[in-house]
């Protein structure tokens, strides 16, 4: 499928039988990496991008390539994490659009620096606002103060463009992880991804990386609804 995030992941021929549980163990550092450092790199930069697009018509390159190293890393650690690959992916945060390879999954993005439709990135300013969900959520489980209405209703303005596509990332992630189950056990028992398998638990990968790419201000073009 033609999209300017490319993601291609190569099906291994065989893989051990351990590494279903044991990627999951090794995955850790990498996970906690992406959902610390990583994460707040890029809302920080998603921020500045969100301005400069908005005002000037442009993306700022370094931006856009850190962007783009951002959206690889997610897809390499999640692919990784559900065995997908066997190849441990790098500490690898230099920014670059092309994907320097070596990682068993493919992640290359075509950005779209000059030009940009300024009324969709309006609607796209959707990640300092995850934070602030996360704040709202943790307020409820613990008793803090709810976040005001005036909050969750800019969110969701400020967001919409996106609403589409988060739906059926979900949908997309609810059918990979019943693939992902049923394919970790074919290869625990017989060392071999099932194609079929295979092809959908890779599904939501793809989907959540060209979610990704379309909420990092990459590209102006919607991701398909499709998981290859």
């Amino acid at each position: 499928m033609s999209y300017p995030a490319t993601i291609t992941i190569d099906r291994p021929e065989r893989i051990a039988n351990w590494r279903p549980i044991g990627q999951m163990i090794l995955v850790i550092p990498h996970y906690v990496f992406l959902h610390t450092a990583m994460n707040i790199a890029a809302s920080l930069t998603a921020v500045y991008a969100w301005f400069a697009v908005l005002f000037t018509g442009n993306l700022p390159p370094g931006v856009a390539a850190f962007h783009a190293t951002y959206v690889r890393y997610r897809a390499r650690t999640f692919s990784y994490m559900v065995s997908l690959t066997d190849k441990y992916p790098p500490f690898d945060v230099s920014p670059s659009s092309e994907d320097p390879g070596g990682a068993g999954i493919s992640v290359s993005v075509s950005p779209r620096l000059e030009g940009r439709n300024r009324l969709s990135v309006l609607f796209r300013f959707i990640v300092p606002f995850a934070w602030l969900t996360l704040i709202g959520m943790l307020g409820l489980m613990f008793g803090f103060a709810s976040l005001p209405a005036w909050v969750w209703i800019v969110e969701l303005v400020l967001g919409a463009v996106l609403i589409p596509g988060a739906i059926f990332s979900g949908v997309a992630w609810v059918i990979s992880s019943i693939a992902q189950l049923l394919g970790l056990l074919a290869v625990i028992f017989t060392g071999r991804w099932p194609a079929g398998l295979f092809r959908l638990a890779a599904g939501w990968v793809r989907v959540d990386a060209r979610l990704w790419a379309y909420s990092m201000l990459l590209t102006d073009e919607y991701p398909p609804f499709s998981i290859d």
